[in-house]
């Protein structure tokens, strides 16, 4: 993004990037609580915004870790204390700065976790894919009709999934990226199910024009 504030603090129609995402997932009825992975820095902040936007299913603000990998595991033991034991119960792994990700999305995401330990959205690649081990001389072709873009928020079994991050070695944990990317290394079954174009994560800054856009078009602002 080239700036100082991180992105999911933002502020676009009026709301932080953060509030806009955990309010769709306030509005999604399958949804029971939330635990967001924050630095220490900003608890204080995502607290208050918890009062002032009536976020009532934030339960609690757990503690950042280095990478991507470490926030998913301090979250995934912050939201233990508040999961029924004996439960098939479901956790969705999610980007805070995805602000336009739909309720339906999140909706059938818990739906598919009926039938699958881990699901994930995806879209397929419309472009034709080649592989380039320097970046400048092309190396390969790939067949793109077996090639799809992983999105988030992803869903999981949470006991197991909790098992896997609570076992694995930090250093291994580090060098993975995606949420699915341990479990399916495990051997797990991944089902797929459909993306949405629009759920754009925020990535450069034309992103925030166009996230901005979107959620006043969506009516998101105060």
């Amino acid at each position: 993004m080239g700036g100082e504030l991180p992105k999911q603090y933002i502020e676009l129609a009026g709301k932080p990037v953060i509030v806009h995402t955990l309010e769709q997932l306030e509005r999604c009825g399958a949804v029971e609580g939330v635990i967001v992975a924050a630095a220490p820095e900003w608890t204080a902040a995502v607290l208050r915004w918890k009062e002032s936007f009536h976020l009532t299913k934030l339960l609690a603000v757990a503690p950042a870790g280095a990478d991507r990998q470490l926030s998913i595991r301090n979250g995934l033991l912050a939201a233990e204390g508040f999961m029924d034991e004996g439960e098939l119960s479901g956790v969705i792994i999610q980007d805070a700065a995805r602000p336009l990700t739909s309720v339906g999305l999140l909706t059938r995401l818990v739906e598919e976790l009926k039938e699958a330990p881990a699901v994930m959205p995806a879209l397929p690649i419309i472009d034709t894919t080649y592989t380039s081990h320097d970046g400048q001389w092309v190396d390969g072709l790939l067949d793109r009709s077996t090639l799809f873009a992983g999105q988030a928020p992803e869903g999981f079994h949470f006991w197991p999934y909790l098992e896997l991050y609570r076992d694995t070695p930090v250093e291994a944990l580090c060098a993975m990226s995606g949420s699915c990317q341990l479990p399916y290394s495990r051997g797990w079954k991944v089902k797929i199910i459909p993306g949405e174009q629009g759920n754009l994560k925020i990535t450069y800054a034309g992103d925030l024009n166009t996230c901005e856009k979107r959620l006043l078009e969506r009516g998101e602002v105060v």
